[in-house]
C-alpha cells in the first residue's frame, strides 16, 4: 500500500505508514459494496418492505412477550396504549438487562416496568438514509414506522442488510 502523503511503499493490510504514521486504515478497500448515490437511500420507507410488528398492552408481562417473540423469531415487541399510540418498546436486550440481569420474575414483570419509554419513530415519508442515520446515531437495531400517528411497520437493521444483499 502506497501511502498518499509520503509515497512509502508500506505492506500490504497496513493500518499506520511506517515513514510519515498516517493513518492508512481502509484506504486499500477498494469497493465498500455500498454506493452512497445509489438511489436507493432516497426511497421513502412506505416503499421498502417493511416488516409487520409484534405488539402488546403495557399491561402485558414480559414472560408474554418472550413468547411472542420467540414464536415469531423476532427481537423486539411494539407497546401500544389504549388509544392505539405507540408507547414503548422492549427487545431482546432490554429482557436480559433489564429483567433477567436484575433477578424480576417474568410473570409479574409488566410491560410497561421495562420498556423503552417514547421511543424514536420514523415517518414512512423518510428516505432509507434517514432511517440508517438514525439506527447509527440512536444505536438502535429497530426503528418503528409511523403514518399519521399509527404504527405500520419497522425497519430492522437486518432487514436493512437484506435489501442490499438482494439488490
Amino acid at each position: 500500500m502506497i501511502c498518499p502523503l509520503c509515497d512509502t511503499d508500506n505492506i500490504p493490510g497496513a493500518d499506520i505508514c511506517e515513514n510519515c504514521g498516517m493513518d492508512l486504515a481502509g484506504l486499500d478497500v477498494s469497493e465498500w459494496g455500498v454506493d452512497p448515490d445509489d438511489p436507493v437511500f432516497s426511497v421513502p420507507l412506505r416503499e421498502l418492505p417493511l416488516k409487520a410488528p409484534l405488539i402488546l398492552a403495557p399491561e402485558a408481562s414480559v414472560r408474554e412477550a418472550v413468547a411472542l417473540m420467540h414464536g415469531r423469531g423476532e427481537g423486539v415487541v411494539f407497546v401500544q396504549g389504549a388509544e392505539g399510540a405507540l408507547v414503548g418498546v422492549l427487545t431482546e436486550r432490554d429482557v436480559t438487562s433489564r429483567v433477567a440481569a436484575r433477578g424480576r420474575d417474568l410473570d409479574d414483570t409488566r410491560l410497561e416496568q421495562v420498556m423503552t419509554r417514547d421511543p424514536v419513530t420514523l415517518s414512512a415519508d423518510d428516505p432509507l438514509a434517514w432511517a440508517l442515520h438514525r439506527m447509527g446515531v440512536e444505536g438502535q437495531r429497530h426503528l418503528p414506522v409511523v403514518e399519521d400517528g399509527r404504527l405500520i411497520g419497522f425497519l430492522s437493521i437486518r432487514s436493512v442488510l437484506r435489501l442490499f444483499l438482494e439488490a
